[in-house]
């Protein structure tokens, strides 16, 4: 982690951008080898991971242990499921499906204390160190990052009112997704799909927002790294495992690994 003030200061200020990879395994294992391979940030999955908010706390402590920021994608867009994570300590949130200004004006309010939003304050809490942090409040609405995840037609259409928000910290573009909406599921690799995550970059940052995408491959991560984007999420735990165990047991055996190579579940 930087010297900044937590996760949303660095998006605001940081020269140098984040790499991080998504979580969905739940074990601090996991999110230690993921420190361990240089990763800057983890970004816990509830949306697709068999796990919920009450596993959380080891692994954003593993996360805080090694140096590491922890991002929870929630779920859903409610005040309880952004409020509950968030007392866990988490830096930030990536919330989904984000369609509209009103949905993300949602989040945002939903993740600040008020009279900013309308976060519900407990000051025990693991996000407070239990009571030992008399500044919790202070400090986690300045320090908390939102992201925004778009990611299909409709938001992209509405990406103006979305990046009007005030509050929100970064728009997070979810390429996957974002390539079903146009009919390429099959084909995320398609040129309509980078080229329309491209257009949701150059206007978000046009806007005045940090930038943040989903890559699936490592040449991927470099195109978007070199092209400004401020936290670029490369793939996903499980990918990186398939790949890696295909890859000893062909080496081991002497065979081709048929594996694909392009391919990360989000």
């Amino acid at each position: 982690m930087s010297d900044y003030l937590g996760l949303r200061g660095h998006l605001q200020h940081g020269e140098t951008p984040l790499l991080g990879t998504f979580v969905i395994v739940p074990r601090v294992e996991v999110v230690e080898i993921a420190a361990a391979a240089g990763f800057d940030l983890v970004v816990l999955d509830l949306e697709h991971g068999p796990f919920g908010v009450e596993s959380l706390s080891p692994l954003i402590a593993a996360a805080h242990g090694a140096g590491m920021y922890a991002v929870v994608r929630v779920a859903g867009n409610d005040e309880q499921s952004i409020g509950a994570v968030l007392d866990c300590g988490a830096d930030g949130l990536l919330v989904p499906h984000i369609g509209s200004g009103d949905e993300a004006r949602r989040a945002v309010a939903a993740s600040r204390f008020p009279p900013v939003g309308q976060r519900s304050v407990h000051l025990w809490v693991r996000a407070s160190h239990y009571g030992a942090d008399a500044d919790h409040v202070t400090n986690a609405d300045l320090s908390v990052a939102v992201l925004a995840m778009v990611e299909g037609q409709e938001a992209h259409a509405r990406l103006d009112d979305i990046t009007a928000t005030e509050g929100l910290d970064a728009i997070f573009v979810g390429p996957m997704d974002l390539a079903a909406s146009l009919g390429l599921a099959a084909t995320p690799s398609d040129p309509r799909v980078a080229d329309a995550a491209r257009d949701i970059v150059v206007r978000a940052a046009s806007a005045g927002r940090s930038t943040s995408i989903f890559a699936a491959t490592a040449a991927d991560a470099r195109t978007w790294l070199d092209a400004g984007v401020q936290l670029v999420v490369l793939s996903v735990d499980t990918s990186f495992m398939a790949r890696g165990f295909a890859a000893a047991v062909s080496e081991a055996r002497g065979v081709p690994d048929h594996t694909s190579h392009g391919k990360a579940s989000r």
